[in-house]
């Protein structure tokens, strides 16, 4: 397995140097603030960071017992836990549009800490509210960014 995570962290530092070498080309800033390029640059430079640490870090890191047993794919138990996670983001993918973002990420983040991550109700609430609405009046109110509203005319009208 740390093999995997060394190439795994090999193939996401050469995708970042990939997306820093396009971000160069594109206007770092213009008149009215942060061009394309400034967030492709900065993030992919993180990401080229952050990739190069997690590859110091497994060649770093001591072989445990039992690592040359586990595999590449999970399986039992694993397996259903992660189709479980692509499930709702097929959800998330498929309803955005017609429950708008506020209750279908409401609803993600709600299933993945409380049916999968099994946190208490209310942690899962706060968490999810700030997810949810929070990041919506971030990203439309301040950021000016627009994100779905619903479709359905009732939620519509009551601002969802």
């Amino acid at each position: 397995m740390r093999k995997t995570s060394m190439i795994a962290g090999a193939l996401s530092a050469i995708f970042s140097i990939v997306i820093l070498a396009a971000s160069l080309s594109m206007e770092y800033y213009s008149s009215i603030g942060p061009g394309p390029g400034f967030f492709t640059f900065w993030l992919s430079l993180i990401l080229g960071l952050l990739s190069i640490g997690w590859i110091f870090q497994e060649f770093r890191r001591k072989p445990k017992e039992g690592d040359e047993k586990k595999t590449l794919f999970p399986r039992g138990k694993s397996l259903v836990h992660e189709l479980e996670i692509l499930g709702a983001m097929v959800f998330m993918a498929l309803f955005m549009d017609i429950l708008g973002f506020q209750i279908s990420m409401f609803l993600f983040l709600a299933f993945l800490l409380l049916i999968l991550g099994k946190v208490n109700k209310a942690t899962t609430l706060i968490i999810s509210l700030v997810g949810s609405v929070g990041l919506f009046y971030l990203f439309t109110g301040w950021l000016d960014v627009q994100l779905p509203h619903s479709s359905l005319a009732f939620l519509s009208a009551i601002g969802f």
